[in-house]
């Protein structure tokens, strides 16, 4: 995804300020805090069998964990594998019969899980399976009364390319049938009733009014440099306050043979009609970042390195960098991320490499 954030605090630059929208732009790699502690997060499970792919957590505090195991001996092919502990130990518990890629859940009795061509819910005694007969699942939400996927997103490649247009397709579960949802954007995260992504190749936001999704009015990414794109990736709501949150980035062609594009991590902030954007020197562009509320007016973004996984944490006045602890001689590898509502813990699972061994790491406040 990009390189590592290193160094400390650097000064900040306003370069546009028009009404109650606020431009910056980061002129090192840390503008408004320091390297936080990778001690904040924890690893409460290292299973050097398992890789982990998904993660989520209920109202309740069940934590669910979706991956694959190898077979005793090494040899074979992997079995899928799912998970499921929180505030007790992790306990392997049955799955829906396939491998899990993405999963999302209302409470203990609302538990949905996605294969490449199979879904299920879990009713709270068995799965219910499905064929999956559309794209590949990116993305899945629990919302509400609302079952959303995000299927067939592409990303921007690390080493950009021209004439790139962002492409998903946006679903939502009606009764017992997925019905397309058209969208005045191209969405590549949800949370809530907000939708980031792009459109015609700028970033973008749009809202869901109960029936429609619409466009919601964001200040331009002043376009610095000829060619230049962009793009929101994801999107976190705090529930209480209503702040929103997201990550993007932006690219430019740069003319060099080996780096055709250059780019930096674009961040929002703000309310409706009161937006913050912030354009970071680094990490560079991150064009699969993810983003997840903290449960306390914050959130956590997270982005891949040559490193390891890294994170900022969107704060109420800073913003900091870190990066999640690994077992000694490894690197982190964060696949994906859970906040638990009442609580405010967040959750993420994934992998540690070179190497295998299941990661599941929690932030506990």
């Amino acid at each position: 995804m990009g390189t590592s954030l290193r160094g400390a605090a650097a000064a900040v630059a306003i370069l546009v300020a028009a009404g109650p929208s606020t431009f910056f732009v980061t002129a090192g790699p840390a503008a408004a805090g320091a390297e936080a502690s990778a001690g904040q997060w924890s690893i409460v499970r290292n299973d050097r069998r398992d890789s982990y792919d998904a993660v989520t957590v209920t109202p309740g505090g069940a934590v669910w964990v979706a991956g694959t195991r190898r077979p005793s001996g090494g040899a074979g092919r992997a079995e899928s594998l799912l998970l499921k502990g929180g505030r007790s130990a992790f306990k392997r518990v049955t799955g829906p019969g396939f491998r899990v890629k993405r999963l999302a859940s209302a409470s203990d009795t609302r538990v949905w899980a996605f294969g490449a061509s199979r879904y299920a819910r879990w009713s709270g005694k068995r799965w219910q399976v499905e064929p999956w007969r559309h794209g590949r699942v990116d993305r899945a939400y629990s919302i509400g009364e609302n079952l959303w996927v995000i299927e067939n997103a592409n990303a921007f490649p690390s080493a950009g390319r021209a004439g790139w247009r962002a492409r998903s397709t946006l679903r939502r579960l009606v009764g017992s049938k997925w019905h397309k949802v058209g969208t005045p954007i191209v969405v590549k995260g949800l949370d809530g009733k907000w939708a980031a992504g792009s459109v015609r190749g700028r970033a973008a936001m749009a809202r869901w009014s109960g029936k429609a999704w619409r466009a919601v009015e964001l200040p331009a990414v002043p376009a610095a440099h000829p060619g230049q794109l962009s793009e929101l990736t994801d999107v976190a709501m705090d529930g209480e306050t209503g702040r929103i949150m997201a990550v993007g980035w932006v690219a430019w062609p740069c003319g060099g043979d080996k780096r055709p594009f250059c780019g930096q991590t674009l961040l929002l902030s703000g309310y409706p009609g009161s937006w913050n954007f912030e354009v970071r020197a680094e990490p560079g562009i991150q064009p699969r970042a993810q983003a997840e509320p903290d449960g306390r007016g914050g959130a956590w973004v997270v982005y891949d390195t040559k490193g390891g996984s890294r994170y900022l944490h969107i704060g109420p006045e800073s913003v900091d960098a870190g990066a999640f602890p690994a077992p000694s001689g490894q690197t982190a590898s964060v696949r994906d991320l859970a906040l638990q509502l009442e609580s405010g813990s967040i959750w993420a699972a994934g992998a540690a490499s070179p190497g295998r061994g299941g990661l599941i790491w929690t932030y506990r406040r």
